[in-house]
């Protein structure tokens, strides 16, 4: 009678260390679960900036056979590599062969793109901003669509997503002065996705909204369709613009 008093006693014992690690297990596995939901959210939510930015090379390359140019294909051929401090000094060599204000410019907008994709955004924001004060100045308004865009992701990239509103606004003023509609349809799904990282959905979905109805005028049917398919994109439409080569 005492070993099967024992024998159940065992046995209760041993139900409730299986029921403990069977809680513990499922009280991990939802631990787990909630920080990869996190982890996904995150992934959702975080732009990209480095791969967004406007390409714009003030015309030099329609000047071949010149240094400058020569220098500054040389120069891109290492930057489309990755290779950017060797891209870095060919554009600063470009500087010292006394360019025309529209190439500096363009000079300026390609060296910031080089140290912002080195994460070096101090050196990024003093070339961004050479190139707009050039740009105000010269009535350049592709070089200033460019910089002022550059400047908005990088404030971005630092979270200071009030300063990247405000740029990207400036961006589609310029973009609607210029009846550059595919230039507006994919800064207003940008300044959609810059809302959302901000915390202001609703005025994000109206940028959507707006991205959408420009790219079904324009009949760019796969961008619409993936403002349509998500309403609430995480990723920006474009990867660069190139607004002169």
């Amino acid at each position: 009678m005492k070993t099967i008093i024992l024998i159940f006693f065992l046995l209760l014992v041993l139900l409730s260390v299986a029921a403990v690690v069977l809680m513990l297990v499922s009280a991990l596995s939802r631990a787990l679960r909630r920080k990869t939901n996190k982890k996904e959210a995150a992934k959702q939510t975080r732009i990209f900036p480095a791969r967004m930015l406007a390409e714009y090379y003030g015309g030099i390359r329609k000047t071949a056979g010149s240094k400058t140019a020569e220098l500054f294909e040389k120069g891109l051929s290492h930057k489309r590599k990755g290779e950017f401090h060797p891209a870095i000094k060919i554009f600063e060599e470009c500087l010292n062969d006394n360019p025309t204000r529209e190439h500096k410019i363009g000079i300026f907008v390609t060296l910031g793109n080089c140290h912002f994709a080195l994460q070096e955004l101090s050196r990024a924001r003093d070339y961004y901003q050479k190139a707009e004060t050039l740009s105000l100045e010269s009535g350049d308004h592709n070089g200033r669509l460019a910089c002022t865009a550059n400047l908005g992701l990088l404030y971005a990239s630092d979270k200071r997503w009030n300063e990247a509103i405000e740029n990207y606004h400036r961006v589609i003023e310029l973009d609607r002065r210029m009846n550059y509609l595919s230039g507006e349809a994919i800064d207003l799904n940008t300044l959609g996705l810059l809302y959302q990282n901000k915390g202001d959905p609703q005025i994000a979905l109206r940028q959507y909204e707006q991205s959408l109805a420009l790219f079904e005028r324009l009949k760019d049917n796969q961008k619409a369709q993936l403002v349509e398919d998500t309403r609430q994109p995480r990723l920006h439409l474009g990867g660069g613009l190139a607004l002169q080569s």
